[in-house]
């Protein structure tokens, strides 16, 4: 009997270690990572309801074995850790910095017996059920109102997602450092361009300080960024605008060279001899909204400035491997029109001539005005008009999400034209 027992018991208990769900094989790693709101890469999503569980950070070479070792003093209890981690996509792939939520476990041998259920209620007399009473007939119904055109005033977006931050590109007078440059692609075609998931080879190694693990931003120079209505070359000269292109993470480090893995890339691939700046997390104070907007409204004015160029006007711009015209599209001749500088809606990017020198800061909030067109070329226009000479108009709004010395890159939240070069801005 005492042997027959054993056997049941141990059955159970291999049972309640066995996963509701199937296992899936180890595989290779995941290619598509996503990027946290801590900035760290995982392949596995945010838990939900983090905050009513005890929270365990994975760190660097902790599996869910070694996790369950700890945290319920069993390896072997792994499996129920993943049943109550439905976030984790594949038990074999957790990555630093994911979130394991745990909940106490008892097992088999140490569970109390459930207590007996409580001796049923005597039964209850029912009632005799009221007689039905007459009901009235409802009311006739009345004939709906006419529906009433309603014009819904649009609300400004103010979200800023994580490409809007790593990939929005910057304009800075100090020089970058051109040392460290990516030299080839780890491809025997002998291709230039990278993208996600593919690896490139890096000019510096172990020597020169380079480890395995660390990220770096692939950026790259594209061309001077001018300010047309500045007073003076000085005040014309805003910087070298420098494209974002991706993100990296170094996979292997040799005495003279490394190779890295292309985390993401943003609108452009990684060419050879594109430059690398060490990765550093970005953040934004969040902006309220709903935000009230009219093409009436007036702001502050402390801080003013307008739209010099959007950035979509230098993609494949300024190329390093690529033999382009080095010509921006749209100017010829030296002279720039509104249009050559290029158009932006909501959720593109553009650039201004206001930056650290005028207090500018990451989350600043402009609204984009326009002087009120009038066209005598097609129009009879009467000489009252030149009263609304100064009159503006609001079109846009912008939220700002990088600042350098002269420029800030700023990304375009609301706008009911398109934005473009002359453009005046002020601070919210």
């Amino acid at each position: 009997m005492r042997t027959l027992l054993t056997v049941l018991l141990f059955a159970y208990g291999a049972l309640a270690q066995t996963p509701a769900k199937t296992v899936p094989q180890q595989g290779p790693p995941p290619k598509h990572l996503t990027q946290g709101a801590d900035g760290h890469f995982t392949a596995n999503p945010d838990p939900e309801n983090a905050e009513k569980f005890e929270v365990h950070v994975v760190e660097k070479g902790e599996t869910l074995s070694a996790i369950s070792a700890v945290v319920l003093k069993n390896p072997r209890l792994w499996p129920q850790t993943w049943e109550q981690n439905e976030h984790i996509i594949n038990p074999h792939w957790i990555y630093p910095n994911d979130k394991i939520l745990i909940r106490p476990v008892t097992q088999i041998t140490e569970a109390t017996p459930p207590e007996p259920p409580p001796p049923p209620a005597p039964p209850e007399q029912t009632p005799e059920p009221p007689r039905a009473r007459a009901v009235p007939p409802p009311p006739p119904a009345q004939p709906a109102p006419a529906p009433v055109f309603q014009l819904q005033q649009r609300k400004p977006v103010s979200e800023i997602k994580p490409q809007d931050l790593y990939c929005s590109g910057f304009v800075r007078r100090a020089e970058v450092p051109k040392d460290l440059l990516v030299i080839s692609k780890l491809d025997v075609s002998g291709g230039v361009l990278s993208t996600d998931s593919e690896y490139v080879y890096l000019s510096h190694g172990s020597e020169d300080g380079i480890t395995t693990g660390t990220m770096y931003q692939v950026i790259r120079p594209t061309t001077t960024i001018t300010n047309p209505v500045g007073q003076t070359s000085e005040q014309r000269d805003l910087g070298t605008h420098y494209l974002d292109i991706a993100q990296l993470s170094v996979v292997m480090t040799q005495p003279d060279f490394s190779l890295a893995r292309v985390i993401r890339t943003c609108a452009d691939a990684i060419q050879v001899g594109d430059i690398m700046l060490p990765f550093q997390p970005l953040a934004v104070p969040s902006v309220a909204r709903p935000r009230e907007f009219s093409p009436t409204m007036t702001v502050s004015g402390d801080v003013k400035g307008s739209v010099v160029i959007s950035q979509a006007m230098l993609l494949n711009f300024g190329s390093s491997a690529l033999k382009t015209s080095g010509i921006i599209p749209g100017v010829r001749g030296g002279r720039l029109a509104s249009l050559a500088r290029g158009v932006a809606s909501e959720g593109e990017i553009v650039y201004i001539d206001a930056g650290e020198g005028q207090g500018v800061k990451p989350g600043d909030v402009f609204v984009v005005y326009r002087n009120l067109a009038q066209d005598k070329r097609l129009y009879n226009i009467p000489k009252e008009a030149k009263k609304l000479k100064d009159v503006r108009t609001a079109v846009g709004e912008l939220v700002v999400l990088k600042v350098e010395e002269r420029a800030s890159t700023a990304l375009v939240t609301y706008a009911s034209d398109g934005l473009s070069l002359g453009d005046a801005v002020e601070r919210k």
